[in-house]
């Protein structure tokens, strides 16, 4: 599934890349702590807060505390649009990745769904598309020695600005063939149709070219 370190690219972001030391924050609303400064212009005793803003990329953001896990997580913004110039990465302001999670219960305690996880299945197959959410990737020694799934679901990303820091934590590098069956699996997590949607057309799902 994956290249040697010898034949890894080491200058570019490949979609399916494996990443190590990703910060993933858990967004629990509850959780969540605003820092802010203390407002002294109101009455004796009393202490409100304003809660500290920033401007982040042209747009109001606030400072807040939440949970976070550092773990392994695969690349999913498409190569090119990644693709760096020099040392920057200019078509996309963000970099998109997906966690890397443990086998769910569900497959560690059947064989044959196990079996099923560890195919990575055509997801759009209607008989048996396997598991669409999720893309097993092998263990492997730079991934702890420990199988591990791609979790489409539990999607991040990061600022392109970090480039070509980020690059320094690119550990794995799919195959072509492996990129392809993941790229796929990914698409038909996100995009594939309903059976409602399915059932009722749609001009780009014919053969004919829709008239604008």
């Amino acid at each position: 599934m994956f290249l040697a370190d010898a034949d890894m690219d080491k200058t570019c972001l490949r979609q399916g890349d494996i990443l190590k030391n990703i910060l993933c924050p858990l967004i629990v609303s509850d959780d969540v702590r605003f820092l802010g400064s203390a407002d002294t212009s109101g009455d004796v005793g009393e202490l409100p807060l304003r809660a500290e803003q920033i401007t982040a990329r042209n747009e109001p953001a606030w400072k807040c505390q939440l949970y976070a896990r550092i773990g392994f997580a695969a690349v999913i913004s498409q190569c090119c649009d990644i693709e760096p110039t020099g040392n920057r990465i200019t078509r996309q302001q963000m970099i998109a990745l997906a966690r890397l999670i443990s086998v769910p219960p569900g497959p560690q305690q059947s064989a044959e769904k196990l079996a099923s996880l560890k195919a990575n299945k055509y997801p759009l197959n209607p008989a048996d598309p396997g598991y669409i959410n999720y893309f097993y990737v092998p263990a492997h020694e730079q991934l702890s020695g420990s199988d591990w799934v791609v979790d489409y679901n539990q999607v991040l990303a990061v600022p392109a600005k970090e480039f070509p820091g980020i690059l320094g934590r690119k550990v794995l590098q799919m195959t072509a063939d492996a990129r392809v069956r993941f790229k796929i699996k990914l698409a038909a997590s996100f995009g594939r149709m309903t059976p409602d949607e399915g059932q009722a057309g749609h001009p780009w799902l014919s053969d004919q070219i829709p008239a604008e």
